[in-house]
């Protein structure tokens, strides 16, 4: 190993290890859009589920109403339960998407705190590339001291 060879190695050391580093980065980047998708997904299901169980509701509450009307009570009993049915339905839906949207949430707080973990990692290793660099041009300046000083 030559003294002058150094610093070549260590460049594509560091090249080497900033390339994994940033397919790293791009794959936790890639990672927290689709998480973001997922989301924006999720909530929009979860608002079109919302908007259904309130229509549900006002369904059932006019379906109540002219219930309150009927004339028998077999028929109230099997329209309310229909409409509970649907009532509870959509609140399951509700609840799962709910679930969905959280669990999406959760994902994209685990890519942030990976990307964030990343980025910290490539400072350090810069941080660390620059110390190297320091340290080869000190000893540079010492063999050109020894040796630049014989004829």
């Amino acid at each position: 190993m030559h003294i002058d060879g150094l610093p070549g190695e260590f460049e594509a050391f560091v090249e080497r290890a900033r390339a994994v580093l940033d397919g790293e980065v791009g794959q936790a980047k890639k990672i927290v859009a689709a998480a973001n998708a997922e989301r924006g997904q999720a909530q929009a299901a979860l608002a079109e589920l919302q908007d259904q169980h309130k229509q549900a509701q006002k369904q059932l509450d006019e379906i109540n109403n002219e219930l309150g009307r009927a004339s028998t009570l077999a028929g109230l009993t099997r329209e309310i339960t229909g409409g509970r049915k649907t009532l509870e339905k959509l609140k399951a839906e509700t609840t799962a998407a709910e679930e969905a949207l959280a669990t999406l949430q959760k994902q994209r707080t685990e890519a942030e705190a990976k990307l964030v973990a990343l980025g910290n990692e490539a400072q350090r290793q810069l941080g660390i590339r620059l110390e190297a660099e320091s340290v080869v041009a000190g000893l540079r300046a010492k063999v050109n001291s020894v040796f630049g000083a014989r004829p």
